[in-house]
C-alpha cells in the first residue's frame, strides 16, 4: 500500500532519497548524461576557449592594425568555418541539436495532442494513461528544449537575439509560445493526478480543448519556423508543414508510447487495451504520413527530389524512414502480436528520427532556390557553395552526438522522478470516462 502526503490536492509519495534518485531507470539516466556532459564539455571549451578567440591571443595582437586583421579573421573561421565541428559551421546553419529538437519536441507535443484527443472522443483507456502519457511526453519536450538550449548556447547567437529583436520572426515567437504551452501542460497533468476529482471532472472538457487548440498552435508556428526561412524547398514548398510536423511527430510519439507501455504499464490491466489502440492509431499516421509523402513529390522540384532520393550525402536518411519510419509500422500495426507491434514502435522511432534527420540537413543540401534561378545568397561566400558542388553538409560530431545522448537522460530523468513523487503509472487506475 502506497503512503502518500497529500498537498495541494496532490497525493506526493513518501519516498526515500535513494529510491528517489538511485533506482535503476535513473542510473540509467545518469548514464546517458554522463555521455552528454562530455559532449557539453568538449563544446564548450570549443566555443570559448579555443585557440583563435583566447585573451592571449588578442593582447598578443595588441594595437597592431595587421595583428588585429589577422585576429579578426581567425576569429571569423571560427565562428563561420571550422572544420572541426558541425554546428558552428555556417556552411550547415542547423544540425544534429535542431534534429534532436524537432523529434524530441514534436513527437512529446504530438503525444500530448492525441491523448488530449483520445479524452475528448472518450476513448476507454484514455483516463487510465493520460496521466502518463502526458508526463511522458512533456519529459520529451523537455529532452528537446535542451537540445535546442545546447545550440543557442553559443552566446552570440543570444547576443544577436537581443541587440536586434525580430518579434516576427520564427524563434522569438517560440518564446511566448513555451511560455504558455508548457505551464499549461503541467496544469493538464495536475488535474489528471489530483484527489479533488469533482473540481477535476468539471473542468475537464474546457482543458481538453484548450489543450488542443494550444498544441494546433504551436505546430503552427514551428511550421513558421521554417517557412520563414529563405525559400527552401523541403521547408518551405510542403503544403500546410504545420500539419506535416504533427503527423509526423504523431509517429514519433505512437512509437515512443508503445515502447513506454512494454516497460512501465505491461502488468497494468489494461495494456493489452491500450496497445491495440496505440497500434489503430500508428496505422492511421503512417498511411497520412505516406499521403504527404507522395504529396511532397508531386509539389516539391523534381530535380531537387532526384538528388535527394538518388545522390545526396542523405539519401539513405530519406530511404529509411520511408521503409522503417512508415513502411514497417504500417504492417507490424496490423498484427494481433504485442511483439509485433513492439517492433514496429521501435522501427518507428528509428525511422522518424532518420525523418528529421533528413529534413533538418535537406533543407540545406541544395540550398540554392528555383525562385531566383537557383542563385540565391545562399550561393555566395557566406555559404560557400557553388553550381558544381551544390551539397552543404557536413556529418555531425561526435560531442554532438554525446549531447543528444545526455538530453534523452535528461527526459528520463524528469518522468522518472515525476512519476516517483506523483506515482504518475498508478494513480489513474481507477478513473473513468464520466
Amino acid at each position: 500500500m502506497k503512503n502518500y502526503i497529500n498537498c495541494c490536492g496532490l497525493n506526493i509519495n513518501r519516498v526515500s532519497f535513494t529510491e528517489l534518485f538511485f533506482n535503476k531507470v535513473m542510473l540509467i539516466a545518469y548514464v546517458l548524461i554522463a555521455i552528454g556532459l562530455v559532449g557539453w564539455y568538449e563544446l564548450f571549451h570549443l566555443r570559448y576557449f579555443h585557440d583563435f578567440i583566447s585573451q592571449a591571443g588578442m593582447v598578443a595582437a595588441g594595437g597592431d592594425p595587421e595583428a588585429l586583421k589577422h585576429a579578426a579573421i581567425a576569429l571569423k573561421e571560427q565562428i563561420f568555418n571550422l572544420p572541426e565541428i558541425e554546428e558552428v559551421n555556417k556552411a550547415e546553419p542547423w544540425g544534429v541539436f535542431v534534429t534532436q529538437y524537432v523529434y524530441l519536441l514534436y513527437g512529446g507535443s504530438a503525444l500530448i495532442f492525441l491523448t488530449a484527443l483520445g479524452e475528448l472522443f472518450h476513448v476507454k483507456v484514455a483516463p487510465k494513461v493520460a496521466a502518463a502519457m502526458m508526463t511522458f511526453g512533456i519529459s520529451m519536450v523537455f529532452g528537446g528544449l535542451i537540445s535546442i538550449a545546447s545550440d543557442l548556447g553559443n552566446l552570440l547567437h543570444i547576443y544577436w537575439m537581443v541587440l536586434n529583436p525580430q518579434p516576427q520572426a520564427g524563434m522569438w515567437l517560440m518564446l511566448p509560445l513555451y511560455s504558455i504551452y508548457i505551464p499549461f501542460t503541467f496544469i493538464e497533468i495536475y488535474f489528471l493526478i489530483t484527489s479533488k476529482r469533482d473540481l477535476a471532472k468539471k473542468l475537464a472538457l474546457i482543458l481538453v480543448i484548450l489543450s488542443l487548440c494550444i498544441d494546433l498552435g504551436e505546430f503552427y508556428i514551428q511550421g513558421l519556423l521554417f517557412n520563414q526561412n529563405t525559400p527552401r524547398h523541403l521547408w518551405t514548398d510542403i503544403p500546410q508543414l504545420w500539419i506535416y510536423f504533427l503527423i509526423t511527430g504523431g509517429i514519433t510519439g505512437i512509437g515512443g508510447a508503445i515502447i513506454f507501455a512494454f516497460l512501465g504499464l505491461r502488468e497494468k490491466p489494461y495494456f493489452d487495451d491500450f496497445i491495440k489502440i496505440a497500434a489503430k492509431t500508428g496505422i492511421v499516421l503512417t498511411v497520412l504520413a505516406a499521403i504527404y509523402e507522395i504529396t511532397d513529390f508531386m509539389l516539391v522540384d523534381p530535380k531537387w527530389v532526384n538528388l535527394m532520393i538518388k545522390g545526396s550525402p542523405i539519401s539513405w536518411m530519406y530511404w529509411g524512414w520511408l521503409i522503417l519510419g512508415i513502411v514497417i509500422p504500417f504492417i507490424l500495426f496490423f498484427s494481433k502480436s504485442k511483439g509485433a507491434v513492439l517492433i514496429g514502435g521501435i522501427s518507428a522511432v528509428i525511422g522518424a528520427f532518420l525523418m528529421r534527420q533528413a529534413f533538418i540537413f535537406g533543407g540545406n543540401i541544395v540550398p540554392m532556390s528555383a525562385r531566383v534561378d537557383g542563385l540565391g545568397y545562399q550561393a555566395n561566400s557566406v555559404y560557400q557553395l557553388d553550381a558544381i558542388t551544390p551539397y552543404a553538409y557536413i556529418a555531425p560530431h561526435s560531442m554532438e552526438w554525446m549531447i543528444i545522448i545526455g538530453c534523452l537522460g535528461i527526459g528520463i530523468a524528469i518522468f522518472a522522478l515525476l512519476d516517483k513523487i506523483f506515482d504518475i503509472r498508478n494513480v489513474t487506475d481507477s478513473y473513468e470516462h464520466h
